[in-house]
């Protein structure tokens, strides 16, 4: 506007000031001949300077000021909250002074609605930040949360005293302050490799960490945090495994109990074996020793059963879980060039997977290695693995000088760096149910260990994936009136949408093979609960029906009987609203099965179909994937259960708002407006049929 301005001013005021020279131009041409024409001509220029002023001042006055002065206004009273903008009586723009003022009080209404929804936010985020801090609060185990810093965000009470009240935990301390850096890195990459790798969240199995002062040994467990905002965060649930984990009396026991039948035992087969190949005098000295025999092989089998018992029973004290082996060697890799050994490691396990704690055991060996090279100069090993019957045989093979034994038990049962509550390696290898022993050989020697085999436990277990958004926990669910639940808001209904696959159209003849449902609670979408049943309708499943939704006869085998399918679906709707879309057809195969499945399907129904119909009256088509379609609603998994349901849940949640704004605001107003569109099309098929006749 002050453009504006200007060029008007600078367009009149240049006009008047050439007017005016070329009046003087000319004046001083005639003042010599004609000086009273002259004279006229300089006051007729003077005039014109003043007109075109006038002019500007005229049109900035009336058009251009006013504009400038109610932006200039409406600024201020935005600022205070006035109630209006004011002008002039005779101003032009007067006349929009009372919709300015009607738009001044709606955005103060809109503005008092806005502080009390805000001031209604911040109290529901308040309880439920209190309702979170009191169950964080109340959980045995320790919880810490960090962001993608490594700073801690959130930690609960029982973490600090597990961790033993250290100093360095705290909100925005770096969390390697109080637990050990290595181990806890490690699972961390573990878990970013493998979300790096598919597209659903990993969930990490326990593993071992100590505190960062190695006083305390933690069994954790770890997840990344998976949002935009939190990536590379993580959250760490923890608790205190020190006595269970520290103490190894019950495992050198049973050490010491293997060691001490292993000598006698192979000292009685051997004098059973020379006592065979001796001259025998009489039948009773052989009738003894073939007794003597049987029995030492009896006395084998019990003490190798109960050695591996005992075994099986130290590895379960640890949390283990599957490991392939050639990751073990990239980890070893990386470890020995972040440590600068010089030594060169070759990978000559193959595909073979193992059970153990790869952070651990990958200290283990590293320690090995480490100590060999520094030791004895070794520059070069290799690393290989046979799958046995009951365990996993490792070899760790290297050239150069062999060491001794004294030095295999020094580093044996010395400290081991990096790991948790200061366990030797021997100590770890028990816990891995492994017998390390050092076999020499011409120009170097083998570190043999016998590890669990692989279970099927893996360190990162894939799930389904979850929606972004927190769907299973809610603290402010509505109170369910079985009274008055029909003057409950469409938005406040605890709801399942739901749909039917089955062997044909006919509720009377037809079976049931598939049914799928979501719940809806709070005008929510709940994903993550969500029922997927398979059913045996006792019959085959047409061509014609297995075509349309791809069920077949041998995808059926060994799925429940309608009625206990049904029995199931029951107690996952419990006393919710039903939605379904054209729901007359899948309600009757409900209530004809009530009887066989020993429930009742009495539950409210909502059909999406007449709602669409009732919206949109002008729209003949109101198909599933046509209603869907007009409300930007993509069907994944068509013609499935589970699929049409999710459609359907999203389509009556799309439906609600403009339900609301034809006053069909209650689950009652829905019902009665359903049962008026379905009489309304009966009546007109009806009207139909009877003109075709």
């Amino acid at each position: 506007m002050r453009r504006a301005r200007l060029l008007l001013w600078s367009a009149f005021l240049g006009t008047g000031g050439a007017t005016a020279l070329l009046a003087w131009w000319a004046a001083q041409r005639l003042i010599a001949a004609d000086p009273g024409a002259a004279r006229l001509l300089g006051l007729a220029g003077l005039g014109g300077v003043l007109l075109t002023a006038f002019l500007a001042f005229l049109l900035d006055r009336r058009f251009l000021l006013p504009p400038q002065v109610l932006a200039r206004d409406l600024e201020l009273r935005l600022e205070n909250r006035g109630r209006g903008p004011t002008l002039p009586p005779d101003s032009l723009l007067a006349p929009l002074l009372p919709a300015l003022s009607r738009l001044f009080a709606r955005l103060a209404e809109v503005e008092r609605h806005l502080e009390g929804a805000r001031a209604e936010a911040t109290r529901a985020l308040e309880r439920e930040r209190q309702r979170l801090a009191a169950i964080l609060r109340d959980l045995a185990e320790g919880l810490i949360c960090c962001g993608a810093d490594g700073r801690i965000q959130l930690y609960n009470d029982a973490a600090r005293e597990i961790l033993g009240a250290p100093p360095g935990l705290g909100l925005g301390r770096p969390y390697h302050l109080v637990l050990d850096r290595l181990a806890l890195d490690h699972h961390r990459r573990l878990l970013r490799d493998a979300a790096r790798e598919g597209e659903v969240p990993p969930v990490s199995q326990p593993f071992l960490c100590s505190t960062a002062e190695g006083d305390r040994v933690l069994r954790c467990r770890l997840s990344l945090l998976q949002g935009e905002e939190e990536a590379g965060g993580f959250v760490l649930v923890f608790e205190d495994a020190s006595r269970r984990i520290a103490g190894t009396e019950t495992e050198r026991f049973l050490e010491e109990m293997d060691r001490a039948w292993r000598g006698p035992l192979a000292s009685l087969r051997a004098a059973s074996e020379i006592l065979a190949e001796a001259p025998r005098e009489g039948s009773e000295p052989a009738t003894f020793l073939l007794v003597v025999e049987e029995e030492t092989e009896r006395l084998e089998r019990i003490l190798a059963d109960l050695s591996e018992r005992a075994r099986q029973f130290v590895i379960a004290q640890w949390p283990l879980s599957d490991l392939a082996l050639a990751d073990l060697v990239v980890l070893l890799r990386e470890r020995l060039a972040e440590r600068e050994v010089p030594l060169e490691l070759v990978d000559r396990t193959g595909e073979i997977w193992c059970s153990g704690d790869s952070f651990l055991l990958g200290q283990c060996l590293l320690g090995f290695l480490e100590a060999l090279a520094r030791d004895f100069g070794v520059r070069r090993a290799e690393l290989g693995a046979a799958a046995a019957e009951r365990a996993v045989e490792l070899e760790l093979a290297f050239a150069g000088a062999t060491p001794d034994r004294d030095w295999f038990r020094r580093w044996r049962d010395g400290p081991l760096f990096g790991a948790p509550g200061g366990f030797t390696p021997r100590e770890i290898l028990l816990r891995h149910g492994a017998q390390p022993w050092l076999v020499p050989g011409e120009g170097g020697g083998r570190l043999h260990l016998d590890l669990p085999p692989a279970t099927g436990l893996h360190p990162v277990v894939r799930r389904r994936a979850l929606p972004p958004r927190p769907e299973f926990y809610d603290f402010d669910l509505p109170e369910v009136d079985l009274e008055g639940r029909f003057d409950q808001p469409l938005s406040r209904l605890v709801a399942v949408a739901f749909d039917l696959e089955t062997t044909g159209l006919d509720p009377a003849r037809d079976e049931i093979v598939q049914i799928g449902a979501v719940r809806i609670v709070g005008g929510r979408l709940l994903r993550g609960e969500s029922f997927e049943q398979l059913v045996d309708p006792g019959r085959p499943v047409p061509p014609s029906s297995t075509r349309f939704h791809g069920l077949t006869d041998a995808m059926l085998e060994g799925a429940p009987p309608p009625a206990i399918a049904l029995a199931r679906f029951k107690t996952f709707l419990g006393d919710a609203i039903l939605i379904a879309h054209n729901a007359a057809f899948d309600v009757a195969f409900l209530r004809r099965k009530k009887e066989l499945a020993g429930v009742r399907f009495d539950n409210p129904v909502l059909d999406t179909l007449l709602l669409s119909a009732l919206l949109d009256p002008d729209t003949e088509d109101h198909s599933l994937d046509a209603a869907a379609a007009r409300h930007g609603i993509t069907i994944r998994a068509r013609h499935s259960a589970l699929g049409d349901a999710m459609a359907t849940a999203e389509l009556f949640l799309a439906l609600v708002p403009r339900l609301e704004r034809r006053g069909i605001d209650s689950l009652g107003a829905a019902l009665a407006a359903c049962r008026r569109e379905a009489r309304q099309r009966q009546r007109l098929m009806d009207a139909a049929g009877s003109g075709h006749d």
